[in-house]
């Protein structure tokens, strides 16, 4: 099963929704990119997986138009974030991703998600409108 509304990604089901590598193999930091869509709270609730939606799709693929510049924004963003404590940081980080959530299924609100890996309960999201940074969040 795919969505018919981004037939140009392979989309995997998953729990909570669906996920794709991203064309081009787009990086941060030099880790792959990926894309997280959540179409469900609950990982059995709806029984079967809903499709992306409309306004999902459309959020992709603008994000997508917009990469390169949203990935600048997001190292900029992390490297002033940790320039003092931490400026190593980079060297620890895991699967940076697009996550959408289906509970803000508005059309312009979506995240970009990195992990840690030498603290897999700590991580960054930057809230973004669009492809507005709205701010950064980091904590477990």
């Amino acid at each position: 099963m795919t969505s018919k509304h981004l037939p140009d990604l392979s989309l995997t089901p998953g729990k909570y929704g669906w996920s794709a590598h991203l064309p081009g193999s787009p990086r941060l930091f030099g880790k792959e990119v990926s894309l997280e869509i959540h179409t469900r709270l609950t990982p059995t609730e709806p029984k079967v997986l809903p499709p992306v939606s409309k306004s999902q799709a459309s959020l992709v693929r603008s994000i997508l138009a917009a990469l390169p510049s949203i990935l600048q924004r997001v190292e900029a963003e992390m490297t002033t974030y940790n320039q003092k404590f931490d400026p190593q940081f980079q060297t620890f980080i895991r699967n940076p991703h697009i996550w959408l959530s289906n509970e803000t299924d508005d059309g312009v609100s979506w995240i970009f998600v990195v992990g840690r890996i030498d603290n897999p309960d700590f991580g960054y999201d930057l809230d973004f409108r669009g492809t507005e940074f709205i701010r950064l969040n980091a904590g477990d």
